[in-house]
């Protein structure tokens, strides 16, 4: 079934504007919220925002250089979406890029607004030591990125290809989750 042209296009660029309106209010209003510490029984919450200034695979709580190549990507790929949702596309199509394009637009924003990204929403595995931090751009990316490279690029190669950076840059975001659930999963065995 084709969705119709720019049907989900409004939404991808409606998600991406809610991102960053949701960090803006996490930056402006940091010190005057009275935010939750991980308890042992929350998997997530909203926590005191953290601010990352890395790039992928790099974590830094400082401005670095290693945010440039992370940042040129993401302006591309919010470009390339956007192209994309021009066009007629199924509803699965539209739906996926539109997802993405809000995640992916998202960080592009929040980067290009105070030169960092946001992570305010908290993941706790209950009883683990460690917790990290995440925002709803993330979150987005994390669930549309590997399935919009399977159903809406063209080509087997293209698509191994495009699911494989889908996988690497899910796998950049959610190193800490999977170091909390290790951690969770350690702890259990004992």
């Amino acid at each position: 079934m084709k969705a119709g042209k720019n049907v989900f296009l409004p939404f991808g660029l409606l998600a991406a504007t809610l991102n960053l309106s949701l960090s803006y209010y996490f930056n402006v209003n940091a010190e005057d919220l009275v935010l939750s510490k991980p308890l042992d029984t929350n998997w997530f919450f909203l926590g005191e925002p953290a601010f990352n200034y890395g790039g992928f695979f790099v974590s830094s709580n400082e401005p670095t250089i290693y945010r440039l190549p992370s940042t040129i990507f993401l302006i591309i790929l919010s470009i390339a979406l956007f192209r994309y949702l021009m066009h007629t596309r199924t509803v699965a199509q539209s739906l996926f890029a539109a997802i993405l394009l809000g995640g992916v637009g998202g960080l592009t924003l929040d980067i290009l607004a105070y030169g960092s990204v946001c992570d305010w929403l908290g993941f706790k595995v209950p009883e683990a030591t460690i917790y990290s931090m995440t925002n709803i751009s993330d979150l987005m990316i994390l669930v549309s990125a590997p399935i919009a490279a399977l159903i809406c690029v063209k080509g087997l190669i293209a698509r191994s290809l495009g699911f494989c950076t889908a996988i690497a840059i899910v796998s950049s975001s959610t190193y800490y989750h999977f170091a909390a659930l290790g951690d969770f999963f350690l702890l259990s065995r004992y």
